[in-house]
């Protein structure tokens, strides 16, 4: 559907959802849907992040520098 999303792979730790969508609400970017899973706690997990926004560049440019992100990817 075009929906623009971003998909996120990061290590399973305390604050890694809040550090990311801090970074896009204050970039005024509205999360519609989100979905979070992991392969065993601690370990690699995954961020699938539907948002209302494709101007993204700023709130990325901060999400990348977020440590223990292994991978930031969006879809727009």
């Amino acid at each position: 559907l075009n929906t623009p999303t971003l998909i996120i792979v990061h290590q399973d730790v305390p604050g890694m959802i809040a550090k990311v969508t801090d970074s896009l609400s204050k970039h005024n970017i509205n999360i519609a849907q989100m979905n979070v899973t992991r392969e065993n706690a601690g370990e690699k997990a995954i961020m699938i992040i539907e948002i209302d926004s494709r101007d993204v560049d700023q709130a990325l440019a901060k999400i990348r520098a977020i440590d223990n992100l292994h991978n930031v990817n969006f879809f727009g």
